[in-house]
């Protein structure tokens, strides 16, 4: 009989014990669906932002959004404003839809030079678009060639080799000295440049650093110019890329002129360059010859 209920009573013991644990395991699981499924709103990126990008700017353009995050999937130092980072710039570009963090921005102070120019050489940057940037392939530390095309201004041909031939006010008039021109010559004249002219102009050229930046719409109705587009008066506020080239001095008045006065592309090569040859330039005359 004692025996009996010494069983009866260690098997409600084990029930308890049993129930009990249960009770623990299926709470912890709810605590752990809770945390999985609770958001969190919290700031995210509504658009690719720019390094550099103001904290001004990113506010003022609404380029990041609250949005409701799982708190299991929240980034560490996520932040949920940035008044606290007003005067801070982006200190490296964030892709959209990334969680904004504090270590997404530095004082604008804090950012230094991010290359190191080559010893005898400078750094000029130029504006760049998808095409002419290689449709965005091109990263620090690539080689490019640069390819110019000029075209003569109306009554005007150039030469290369410094020289000018102009036409003579009397016979842009029609006068009897129609035919005169006037060169201008710079260590001597070679051959003249009087049709649109396509040709490489730099070889393997390092690239040291490639930026964005929000521009206004003045500034990107300048830029798109620059870079052969069709500007508006709605033009609209957007992102101006460039790439800056390792070049020498020489080179760089060659680049700025070209850029200035002509239209410049950048075609990517080889990771230790390309051979470089002498090309003859195509013109109409010349663009269907192997």
């Amino acid at each position: 009989m004692k025996l009996r209920i010494a069983l009866i009573i260690i098997a409600i013991v084990l029930g308890i014990v049993a129930v009990v644990g249960v009770t623990g395991y299926i709470n912890s699981i709810k605590a752990s669906l809770e945390e999985e499924v609770e958001k969190v709103g919290v700031l995210v990126a509504a658009q690719n932002i720019p390094r550099e990008t103001k904290v001004e700017d990113i506010i003022s353009a609404k380029m990041v959004v609250i949005k409701e995050i799982p708190r299991k999937y929240l980034a560490n130092g996520v932040l949920t404003s940035l008044d606290e980072y007003k005067g801070y710039v982006v200190a490296a570009p964030i892709n959209e839809g990334e969680q904004i963090t504090a270590t997404k921005f530095v004082k604008p102070e804090e950012i230094g030079l991010s290359f190191v120019v080559p010893e005898g050489m400078v750094a000029v940057s130029i504006p760049v678009d998808e095409v002419i940037g290689v449709s965005n392939l091109i990263n620090v530390g690539d080689r490019v060639n640069v390819i110019a095309t000029f075209w003569p201004e109306e009554g005007t041909s150039q030469t290369t080799g410094g020289a000018v031939e102009q036409m003579l006010p009397e016979a842009q008039a029609g006068s009897e000295t129609e035919n005169t021109r006037v060169v201008t010559e710079n260590q001597g004249v070679s051959a003249r440049i009087e049709k649109e002219i396509t040709r490489t102009l730099l070889w393997n050229v390092e690239v040291l650093y490639v930026g964005t930046k929000v521009a206004s719409s003045q500034e990107a109705k300048e830029a798109i110019g620059l870079i052969g587009g069709r500007t508006t008066t709605e033009t609209k506020a957007r992102e101006i890329k460039t790439v800056t080239l390792a070049v020498s001095p020489e080179d760089s008045e060659k680049l700025v002129f070209s850029e200035e006065m002509g239209s410049v592309w950048l075609a990517l090569v080889p990771v230790h360059g390309i051979k470089k040859e002498e090309t003859p330039g195509r013109t109409l005359d010349n663009i269907f010859e192997e």
